[in-house]
């Protein structure tokens, strides 16, 4: 078997008597990268370009053969550099993919924010509507005239009751209680999270924020939900056999499944992904 590229330059340094750091002086190349040379440890080295110019130079400083050299590099560094070129290639595609997923995640929840502006508008123009015929009411009613008869003879008139017309309240008495209104999520309304046994075969997740996070849950095969949670509120979601949850902020979540808790999975700040929960 022939000498490897290493091996050659390291070879032509001994016959010129030279140590690695002087080798180093003279080429002007640091003396990790003449180290990774002769190691054939083309990890260490920069990209292919300046690896073919630190040979190149070596090369004309030992009085090797160029030619000869550079054929030596590109059999036995070629296909590292093609497959790192490949990773890199890939590690970019990733990358890629989780901005435009972000992205995506961020188009939906302004779609969200939207549709619940546009239901507190129509919610308010409802009720507009619902208090005008009570305005109508408050309005006064004419003032009664009276006009004396000449032929009676002049007498005090009995005094004439007449009764204001009723004004609705704008608010109701404080002792009478008020119905709050309840504002139920697209996904679940929030539940509370320990002791909740599940309807029949059901399995039940429920999430309670502590810390502002985002959860993604998929139940069974049905597609995934997110949701932005503030601490206090809760949510709930029901499946026949499993749940697959992603979690922006582990720490900032309690986590039960048929009314029992599960976890920790980390800490404030850290992103859990493809959590499976079954029977």
């Amino acid at each position: 078997m022939g000498e490897s590229l290493g091996q050659y330059f390291r070879r032509g340094r001994k016959e010129k008597g030279w140590t690695l750091e002087e080798a180093a002086s003279k080429t002007r190349i640091l003396p990790q990268y003449l180290q990774a040379v002769e190691d054939d440890n083309y990890e260490q080295l920069p990209a292919e370009v300046f690896a073919k110019g630190f040979i190149r130079s070596y090369a004309r400083s030992l009085g090797l053969n160029e030619t000869e050299v550079l054929a030596k590099f590109n059999e036995s560094g070629g296909l590292f550099y093609a497959l790192r070129n490949e990773r890199e290639q890939l590690q970019q595609h990733i990358r890629e993919e989780a901005r435009r997923k972000k992205a995506n995640k961020l188009i939906v929840a302004g779609m969200v924010g939207l549709a619940l502006v546009v239901l507190l508008v129509a919610t308010g123009q409802d009720r507009d509507r619902a208090r005008a015929p009570t305005e109508s009411l408050r309005e006064p009613l004419p003032p009664l005239t009276f006009v004396p008869q000449a032929s009676q003879p002049s007498r005090p008139e009995p005094p004439i009751h007449v009764e204001e017309p009723a004004v609705l309240p704008e608010n109701p008495p404080a002792d009478v209680p008020t119905s709050p209104i309840e504002i139920e999520r697209n996904f679940s309304p929030g539940l509370p999270l320990e002791g909740i046994q599940p309807a029949g075969s059901k399995l039940v997740l429920e999430v309670e924020a502590i810390e502002r996070a985002w959860v993604l849950v998929q139940a069974d095969r049905d597609p995934s939900q997110d949701v932005l949670l503030s601490p206090g509120e809760r949510v709930r979601w029901s499946a026949d056999k499993r749940f697959r949850v992603t979690l922006g902020n582990a720490g900032g979540v309690r986590i039960s499944v048929n009314g029992k808790l599960q976890g920790p999975y980390g800490g404030s700040g850290k992103v859990i992904k493809n959590l499976i929960f079954t029977r």
